[in-house]
């Protein structure tokens, strides 16, 4: 079944490059690939679900695709982004990022930026939203979403001031008034904080 929808997609893919009037090489030279790479992809042997997020875009940038249109003629979706246009208006890439616990989405309109949404999630916080990369640990002075591995409390953004002797993180809450906290790595997780939301 797996075949099934590679060769679907690599048959997409050959089919848009011939239509455009494109070669091997010009689809690779746009991809930074080699030509046997997107020959690869055209023959259904690369799963294009493994396939970076940037070599993504440039796929579809030399196919002439919306991801809109890359999804349904391949059958491949491209996580978390769409686009919306409208008359006379380029269009804005949208984000759209999990608020964590609720089932909804926070969508960002992010024109000229490209960002991976892989593991982008959102959380509610001070009637705004914050969005961080979950799995990826801030550095020193970053702000931080820490969760509890186990149990139900609350996940809370803080920042991140380092480790202690003990290799335990050390944060600082961002209540008033600010609190230093000692956080076992075995009991909680550091995602570093990518943005801010702020709504007045």
């Amino acid at each position: 079944m797996v075949e099934g929808i590679r060769q679907r997609a690599g048959g997409a893919i050959a089919r848009r490059r011939r239509e455009l009037g494109l070669t091997l090489a010009d689809v690779a030279r746009e991809m930074d690939v080699s030509d046997g790479y997107v020959w690869k992809l055209e023959k259904g042997l690369v799963n294009l679900e493994n396939v970076s997020y940037q070599r993504l875009l440039a796929l579809m940038k030399a196919l002439r695709w919306t991801p809109e249109e890359f999804t349904q003629a391949t059958g491949v979706a491209v996580p978390g982004l769409t686009t919306e246009e409208m008359p006379g208006v380029p269009p804005v890439p949208l984000l759209k990022v999990p608020l964590k616990g609720s089932g909804e989405y926070l969508v960002l309109g992010l024109p000229g930026l490209e960002v991976d949404p892989r593991d982008l999630r959102a959380l509610t916080h001070r009637g705004g939203f914050v969005v961080y990369r979950e799995g990826e640990e801030p550095e020193p002075g970053e702000l931080a979403v820490a969760e509890p591995r186990e149990g139900d409390a609350p996940l809370s953004p803080v920042r991140f001031l380092g480790l202690n002797s003990r290799r335990s993180y050390v944060v600082e809450t961002l209540g008033c008034p600010t609190e230093r906290r000692t956080l076992e790595k075995g009991d909680w997780s550091l995602h570093r904080v990518v943005g801010e939301v702020k709504i007045t």
